[in-house]
């Protein structure tokens, strides 16, 4: 059974554990604050502090699937320089090759602030790229803050969820949406613990 949205926030905020069937999973997440010397658009102005908050909300929209992302670390991430010369299929393809792998953790989903790029953020495999500036569609019951938002949705594609266009959905497009039904929970879980167990967890 889904948990009502108001019950999700209290056992989010009260740091209750999970039901007994939906066993609450935890997973390590890295939060790179992105900044470059030559292009603007990768520099975060997101803090420590922002990130915490961020996160925090994450979870609570999390919470509705027994799953919790527990912050590794939060790291500055300095961009690599990509020649303006340089051709990509896609404006994303760009951001990625600015971002260095080295940076990027081996234990744990990686999740990168830039403060511009089109839409809201996006994740085509490792890592998830959101902006800081992001900007949704408030629905009645919505998320009240864009970027977390944003950020749980860039990681329920890190879990496999595809987009679904209803708009109190977490996965719709630009929406405050956040809830996910019973096919969408059980497909993060199972990415989730599949995840756990790659890393001997």
């Amino acid at each position: 059974m889904i948990l009502p949205r108001l019950a999700v926030v209290a056992l989010a905020l009260a740091g209750c554990a999970a039901p007994a069937d939906r066993p609450e999973l935890v997973l390590p997440l890295r939060a790179h604050l992105m900044r470059s010397a030559t292009d603007p658009a990768l520099t975060t102005t997101l803090t420590p502090a922002d990130v915490r908050r961020i996160v925090g909300k994450v979870n609570v929209i999390w919470a509705q699937a027994g799953i919790r992302f527990e912050l590794e670390s939060i790291v500055t991430t300095d961009a690599l320089a990509v020649p303006a010369s340089a051709k990509f299929p896609t404006a994303h393809d760009r951001v990625k090759a600015a971002i260095p792998p080295a940076a990027l953790s081996a234990a744990a989903y990686d999740v990168c602030f830039v403060k511009q790029i089109a839409p809201n953020g996006f994740h085509y495999g490792e890592p998830s790229v959101v902006k800081d500036t992001a900007a949704v569609d408030a629905v009645p019951g919505g998320m009240d803050e864009p970027i977390p938002r944003v950020t749980a949705h860039e990681l329920g594609h890190a879990l496999g969820l595809r987009h679904r266009q209803d708009v109190v959905n977490l996965m719709a497009s630009k929406s405050s949406g956040y809830s996910l039904n019973e096919e969408e929970i059980r497909i993060a879980r199972d990415r989730a613990q599949r995840f756990l167990e790659s890393k001997g967890k």
